[in-house]
C-alpha cells in the first residue's frame, strides 16, 4: 500500500476494560456497527407473489432517515409498471463494493449521545454468511467499515462479525479467531471485531471494499479487505490489502457460502440481503450529510468466477441500524450515486449491469 501513504504513522492505542480506544475525539472502539433487533419480524412479515412469498423490505425502513445508498435484497421488483416482483438468490464466495467519493462531511450533534464524533460517519458494505453444517444451518452478519472522521479527512477500516442464528448474537472467543477480538455488545449478545488501518484521505477518493469467505469441514474462512484506487490522485498499480483473515471453528460444515435471496429471512428475522450504505458513525447513530458526493458498485464473484453486477438495487439497506439524513440517490447513465438531498426508500434499478471495477 506505499503507493496510497501508508497507513498513519502512530495511530495510538491503549487497552481500556480489553476494548481497543483510538485516539479520534469521541471514537471508542469496539464501535457497534449494528444490527437491528428483529421486530414484529413474523407478524406477516412475507407479501405474496402468484408463486410464492417473498421478503418485505420495509419490515425496518419505511421512512427516513435509513441506511442509504445501494442493497441487493434478492428481488426484482416491477410492481411500480403493474408488474410482479420475482425474489431469486445469489450464493458466492466473494462481494464488492465500489465507491468513489469526491464530496464529503458529515453531521449530527447529538452523534455524542451514542458515543461517536458529531462528524463522523460510514459506509458499510454488509453481507450474510450461510453456513449448512449437520447440525442445522448458521447465519453470520459480515461487515467491511470505512468509519470517516469527515472534518480531519480520515479514514480507519473496522469489520465486524454478528451471529443471527439466534435473537442473541453469541459468538465464542475460544471458536473465533483473527486479528481482532470478541466483545460484548449488550444485553447477553457478543461479537468480533477488528480495527484495521487510518488513512488521510483527498478528494476524489476512490476505493473497493471486499469480503470473501471458504470453508473445510470444521471451519469458515473470512477475509475483509480493500483496494484504495484514487486517493486525490490515480494509484499506481493499486492493490488489494486483507487487514484481517478470520476464523470460525465449526464442525461438521457442509457448505458455506455469502448468501443474498427474498425466499426468505434469516433465523433471526433479518435480511439475507448486500448492503453498500451511508449511516452514521456507529453504535446505531443517525448523521446528517451536509456535503456528499458519491458513486457506487456492488458486485459479486459467481460460479464461473466472473465479476457480475448485483441486478436489482433498492436505495435503502435494512440489516444495519447506523442511518443516513439528507441522501439522495439516483442513477445516472446505469450508475448508481447517493448525494446530499432529499431521501426517498425504493426500486432504484431492475438492472444495474455497468462494470465500475475490474475482475
Amino acid at each position: 500500500m506505499s503507493n496510497v501513504g501508508g497507513p498513519l504513522a502512530g495511530r495510538a492505542a491503549v487497552v481500556l476494560a480489553l476494548l481497543v480506544i483510538l485516539s479520534f475525539a469521541y471514537a471508542t472502539f469496539p464501535l457497534v456497527h449494528g444490527k437491528h433487533v428483529a421486530k414484529d419480524a413474523y407478524v406477516n412479515p412475507y407479501n405474496y407473489y402468484t408463486s410464492g412469498y417473498y421478503v418485505n423490505p420495509y419490515n425496518y425502513y419505511t421512512s427516513p432517515p435509513a441506511p442509504t445508498g445501494i442493497a441487493d435484497y434478492g428481488l426484482y421488483n416491477y410492481s411500480s409498471t403493474g408488474g410482479s416482483v420475482i425474489p431469486y438468490t445469489i450464493m458466492t464466495d466473494e462481494v464488492l463494493g465500489y465507491a468513489n467519493i469526491t464530496s464529503l462531511l458529515a453531521y449530527y450533534e447529538q452523534a455524542e449521545e451514542y458515543g461517536v464524533s458529531p462528524y463522523s460517519a460510514t459506509l458499510q458494505l454488509n453481507v450474510v454468511l450461510q453456513v449448512n453444517t449437520t447440525n442445522g444451518t448458521y447465519a453470520y452478519w459480515l461487515q467491511d467499515v470505512p468509519y470517516f472522521q469527515t472534518n480531519e479527512s480520515q479514514v480507519t477500516f473496522i469489520d465486524n462479525i454478528w451471529n443471527l442464528t439466534g435473537s442473541v448474537s453469541v459468538l465464542s472467543s475460544s471458536a473465533v479467531s483473527g486479528n481482532g477480538t470478541v466483545a460484548s455488545a449488550g444485553e447477553g449478545s457478543t461479537f468480533y471485531y477488528d480495527v484495521g488501518p487510518t488513512y488521510t484521505y483527498s478528494f476524489p477518493f476512490a476505493f473497493v471494499l471486499v469480503i470473501n469467505v471458504s470453508y473445510t469441514p470444521n471451519a469458515t474462512y473470512i477475509w475483509f479487505g480493500f483496494k484504495i484506487l484514487q486517493n486525490g490522485k490515480p494509484v499506481k498499480s493499486p492493490q488489494y490489502y486483507y487487514y484481517d483473515k478470520v476464523e470460525i471453528s465449526q464442525p461438521g460444515i457442509v457448505s458455506a457460502a455469502i448468501y443474498i435471496t427474498g425466499n426468505s429471512y434469516t433465523p433471526n428475522g433479518l435480511y439475507y440481503d448486500a448492503e453498500l450504505v451511508w449511516g452514521g458513525g456507529g453504535n446505531g447513530a443517525p448523521t446528517q450529510f451536509v456535503h456528499l458526493n458519491s458513486t457506487l458498485g456492488l458486485y459479486y464473484v459467481n460460479s464461473s468466477g466472473k465479476l457480475t453486477p448485483m441486478p436489482s438495487l433498492y436505495t435503502f439497506g435494512s440489516d444495519t441500524a447506523e442511518s443516513a439524513y439528507n441522501v439522495h440517490d439516483s442513477l445516472v447513465n446505469g450508475v448508481p450515486n447517493a448525494d446530499a438531498g432529499s431521501e426517498w426508500l425504493g426500486v432504484l434499478t431492475n438492472d444495474f449491469n455497468v462494470y465500475l471495477i475490474s475482475g
